[in-house]
């Protein structure tokens, strides 16, 4: 019956209870809610005084053939973001075969600073997402996969939620198949209590906290991970929904084949 119940109560108002009562970091850090309240502050104050000089940032992507979905859903979306000449765009291939030479392809449409590197080397998350942010030569990383399209106003967000001790992890609008890239409740959902995927930090924090563990090789858990730790380490977690659109594709998490 309760959780029948549960299931009518809309998640705009399951989640914030959730975020502060029940959300994993709570069993192994209960002061974690300090700094989550803390998060939440900041957002507020830079919602209501965005002033703040902005500082260049790296878009970190490791890839393996979603060269298509970087070049036309991430890369698109850089494309119309304010202050390109803040961004570099830094990619570490496994040697990708979709797209022929995927580095002159990305050339031909992004004109800004483009740091690319590659290996054929068996494609592992956390890996090659950890070699994209190191070969980075900006303070400010923002690490995100090829299948999202970001907002205009990417530069600003990482400038404004990011700084020592201090990581943004926005909240995606996961967008269902063969659905338009709108975000609108018929095409999708918030990712609310997941998109753990995706978040800038100072690089420096970055390599204080050891990167993504290396140790997972296949799908998933390598980003749940990264983001306990950062609790634990008394990170300040910025959390808030933010107008970024992950495009659909296949997963291999069940919880997702209801989007199919």
């Amino acid at each position: 019956m309760f959780s029948f119940i549960k299931k009518l109560i809309p998640n705009s108002v399951k989640y914030p209870f959730y975020y502060l009562f029940k959300a994993p970091q709570r069993s192994f850090a209960p002061y974690s809610i300090y700094f989550d309240l803390k998060g939440i502050a900041i957002y507020i104050w830079y919602s209501l005084f965005p002033f703040k000089k902005l500082k260049p940032i790296t878009i970190c992507t490791g890839i393996y053939n979603r060269s298509e979905n970087y070049l036309n859903h991430l890369l698109l979306s850089i494309n119309e973001a304010k202050y390109q000449h803040l961004i570099t765009l830094s990619v570490y291939d496994c040697n990708s075969n979709d797209v022929e030479n995927l580095e002159n392809e990305i050339k031909k449409y992004w004109k800004g600073k483009l740091i690319f590197n590659k290996e054929t080397i068996k494609f592992s998350r956390s890996y090659t997402f950890n070699k994209a942010v190191n070969q980075s030569q900006t303070h400010l990383v923002f690490i995100c996969d090829a299948d999202l399209s970001l907002p205009k106003n990417i530069v600003e967000s990482v400038n404004f939620y990011t700084a020592k001790n201090r990581v943004w992890y926005p909240i995606f609008f996961f967008l269902y198949n063969n659905k338009p890239p709108v975000i609108a409740k018929q095409n999708g959902e918030w990712e609310q209590f997941g998109s753990k995927g995706m978040l800038s930090c100072l690089k420096q924090d970055w390599v204080k906290i050891g990167g993504l563990n290396e140790t997972f090789t296949t799908w998933g858990n390598e980003d749940t991970e990264l983001w306990e730790r950062f609790h634990k380490s008394s990170f300040t977690i910025v959390r808030n929904r933010a107008k970024i659109i992950h495009h659909w594709h296949s997963s291999h998490n069940p919880k997702y084949k209801f989007m199919n």
